[in-house]
């Protein structure tokens, strides 16, 4: 099976036994991941008992699932179909004329850069945000692009913490790394730093969406 990348680390620390709180644990990363790059996306279905132009949500025909020994110091999630199978890699959808594999890592990758602009966010100043020609500066500095998705989900980032750290809660303690990087620690003090990122990030959001505030209509 070819992983993708999105690597992470556990590391037990105490009480509970370790295949509990890793599978638990793994789970949570898995949803949470999955939901902010799936949960509003709709794909042509590929089951031939349907219309070959219906449409239904992505996350009913697949979903990240752990992979990589056990007791290996880091594992990855791996896109598969909701039955547990490897998941079709040629599905074309039908609408948009996209690869439906190649479109699903591109959200996953995309949430990611989301959530690396949130660390930036919660160390600047300002931030400021083009949604007319997607891009983000932070503190004053040179404009970058940013994708729509990413600007799409910075309303909803923060539920979207504040339930992952609710759902990690049951399974602490442990030591958990995403994308093998130093500032994806995943404790408390992660989750105050990334809530204050994303809290700036919508800021900037909003400011944008905002008419203008001259009388006209």
């Amino acid at each position: 099976m070819t992983t993708l990348g999105f690597r992470y680390r556990i590391r037990q620390n105490t009480g509970v036994p370790r295949p509990i709180r890793a599978n638990d644990l793994e789970q949570a990363v898995a949803g949470w991941l999955s939901a902010l790059a799936w949960s509003d996306w709709t794909v042509t279905s590929p089951s031939k008992d349907m219309n070959g132009t219906a449409s239904v949500p992505f996350m009913s025909i697949a979903r990240l699932q752990p992979a990589g020994m056990p007791d290996g110091d880091f594992r990855e999630l791996n896109i598969m179909a909701s039955d547990g199978k490897p998941f079709y890699r040629e599905l074309i959808d039908d609408e948009h004329g996209t690869n439906i594999y190649d479109e699903a890592i591109d959200r996953l990758w995309q949430t990611v850069q989301l959530l690396e602009a949130a660390t930036v966010a919660a160390r600047s100043r300002t931030v400021l945000i083009d949604i007319v020609d997607g891009a983000i500066a932070f503190d004053g500095g040179t404009r970058k692009p940013f994708p729509s998705l990413c600007l799409d989900r910075i309303p909803r980032l923060p539920d979207s913490l504040s339930s992952f750290r609710r759902h990690r809660r049951p399974v602490q303690p442990a030591d958990l790394m995403l994308f093998e990087t130093s500032s994806f620690t995943v404790d408390e003090d992660w989750f105050t730093m990334m809530l204050h990122g994303a809290a700036s990030l919508e800021e900037a959001w909003r400011r944008t969406c905002r008419p203008p505030q001259d009388g006209r209509r």
